[in-house]
């Protein structure tokens, strides 16, 4: 059954070029982005405020954690890839020799995801989003079965909440500490660090930017799609691409995302 339905999934991405290749760009760059936004959350916080710290400790504390236990699965299991196990199923990335479960892109970006979640649901929930994507992105790429992901999702979920909130205290409040002692002066003496913090905080250029960007992917898709552009499931994307720009841009106006610790929204 699941079979079918990642020959299903294989047979419809490889149909359409575009999809292919946002595919092929989301599942390699993915989890590195999703690692840059999570030592971001360090970079942005103001000295003496340690919420974004925990939160970027928590999810880089749960990645590793989540790949360790993915280590230990697959020594129990080792699944062949999809295709390895069917030859129908054609790979949009290079073929890996690891197992297929659970997946290691997924787990890496969902426990990151995860971790920050249990500190701030606020910023979470963004993180989560970005992770969620990443982990179907490699269903979609034909790397993982659906149940790869999900076994993930389980992994991840655990060892989020193991570091946020099990191994806080214990493990994570001092190494903190000890890194922020470190830190803090250093990104204090960064000529126009400030600067950047609160512009990156503003609700005007988080808006301004996302609307650039997704006004560039908008042209992207009615370039590639200018042959079939009247016809309607081009015109379908379109009409929906722009809905999710206005959301997206409306949310980041609204300063969706927390400027001050007392601000941000804890679990």
């Amino acid at each position: 059954m699941e079979y079918s339905v990642e020959r299903w999934i294989n047979q419809t991405v490889h149909a359409h070029p575009l999809l292919s290749g946002v595919v092929v760009q989301f599942s390699t760059w993915g989890v590195t982005v999703f690692g840059i936004m999570a030592v971001g959350l360090w970079l942005l916080s103001p000295p003496g405020e340690t919420l974004w710290k925990r939160a970027c400790a928590a999810g880089l504390g749960a990645a590793a954690l989540g790949l360790g236990v993915n280590q230990a699965i697959s020594h129990v299991w080792h699944r062949a890839r999809p295709y390895e196990a069917h030859h129908a199923i054609v790979p949009l990335l290079h073929p890996s020799a690891d197992p297929s479960f659970p997946s290691d892109h997924a787990t890496a970006a969902l426990s990151i995801a995860f971790g920050v979640f249990f500190v701030s649901r606020r910023a979470g929930w963004l993180f989560l989003l970005f992770g969620g994507l990443v982990a179907v992105s490699r269903v979609l790429a034909g790397m993982h079965y659906p149940s790869d992901v999900l076994a993930s999702a389980a992994v991840s979920a655990a060892a989020g909440y193991a570091t946020a909130r099990l191994l806080m205290r214990p493990i994570l409040t001092p190494l903190i500490r000890l890194a922020s002692r470190l830190t803090d002066p250093l990104l204090s003496s960064l000529v126009g660090l400030a600067a950047i913090r609160e512009t990156a905080l503003s609700p005007l250029f988080r808006s301004r930017l996302i609307a650039v960007v997704c006004a560039a992917v908008f042209v992207r898709i009615a370039v590639a799609e200018r042959s079939q552009l009247l016809d309607e499931l081009p015109l379908l994307v379109l009409a929906a691409w722009a809905l999710v720009t206005v959301a997206i841009v409306h949310l980041a106006a609204r300063s969706y995302w927390p400027q001050r610790e007392s601000s941000i929204q804890q679990t």
